[in-house]
């Protein structure tokens, strides 16, 4: 199957499942802005001037305040010109619980693969949170089959490598039997529902073409916070200043000098050295490259001068 068939058949595919649905409930999109659920999204829009029977879409963003730069800017851009459409609603996530405050304040040492305090408060909680005021609705993912060993291995255990599963809120997999190539190849030829073509993610992506069938490729990229602490191998194209906080924060957060000690000598919150040392560190994020923050600048600035200042005096204090 080639692309153009395959895009014609995942189109009619949402169509036909529309049809067998409860027509008054909404349907919803996690949307990072990234290739694939920026796909799934293009294919939904199709659909529903096909006539798919979608009483209303929300369009979910969970941000963090620290995605990758561009990539959260476009994909803020896209969320707006959704507002077009009447029976498509944009929704932005923001986190109660933000990661800069939980470093600074709460002490927090950087996530790790044993303590990933970081999902659950920046990303789950407040889908969760969303998704129990909807009550009933489709949940339309952007997953696929060849994504990675791990997914396959997942889809086929939960899923049972179907393209929709109906238990609970149904959960619909638009493209999961897509390849990279296939997503990319459509982001090649197709424009946005706003008329904008996807260069800037195919730029992002870092695809390039080969020569012999003129296919897109690309390198392993993956998007997410320029802070995280956990991916082993960070193949995300991102300013020197963010990797240099980055390692910073990795590496204060390990030194035994910066921690609290429980009563058996375990390593456990930052301690008012290491908290002042991670609000000097976001502060020169905040000062050189603002961008990468989605914070208040002004504000976030002076709660971390305040914070810096205020443990400057503790320690003082402390000394005298």
């Amino acid at each position: 199957m080639d692309l153009e068939e395959k895009v014609e058949s995942t189109i009619n595919f949402i169509v036909d499942i529309s049809e067998e649905l409860d027509p008054t409930i909404p349907w919803e999109l996690g949307f990072s802005g990234g290739k694939d659920s920026t796909t799934v999204l293009s294919l939904l829009i199709e659909s529903m001037k096909r006539g798919a029977r979608i009483p209303k879409l929300y369009v979910v963003y969970s941000d963090t305040l620290l995605e990758h730069p561009t990539l959260r800017k476009e994909t803020l851009e896209a969320l707006n010109s959704l507002k077009e459409f009447d029976n498509i609603e944009p929704v932005r996530l923001t986190p109660r619980e933000d990661f800069i405050t939980m470093m600074v304040e709460r002490g927090y040492p950087a996530p790790n693969h044993r303590f990933r305090w970081c999902m659950a408060r920046l990303k789950i909680r407040p889908m969760q949170e969303f998704m129990r005021k909807l009550g009933n609705f489709v949940q339309v993912s952007g997953v696929r089959r060849s994504e990675s060993a791990e997914r396959a291995k997942n889809i086929k255990h939960y899923g049972k490598m179907e393209k929709i599963v109906k238990i609970g809120n149904p959960i619909i997999m638009p493209i999961l039997d897509w390849t990279t190539e296939d997503v990319f190849n459509f982001l090649k030829i197709r424009k946005r529902w706003d008329g904008k073509d996807f260069s800037y993610l195919l730029e992002l992506y870092e695809v390039k073409e080969e020569d012999s069938c003129g296919c897109a490729l690309s390198s392993d990229v993956r998007f997410g916070c320029w802070v995280c602490t956990v991916v082993k191998i960070d193949k995300m194209p991102t300013n020197p200043i963010l990797k240099w906080a980055k390692q910073r924060i990795l590496e204060i957060s390990r030194d035994p000098r910066m921690r609290n000690y429980d009563k058996e000598g375990r390593p456990r919150s930052l301690n008012e050295k290491g908290r002042r040392e991670i609000a000097k560190i976001f502060l020169e994020v905040a000062e050189k490259y603002p961008e990468a923050l989605g914070y208040n600048i002004d504000e976030l600035k002076e709660k971390l001068k305040k914070i810096i200042d205020e443990k400057n005096q503790l320690i003082k204090i402390v000394q005298q």
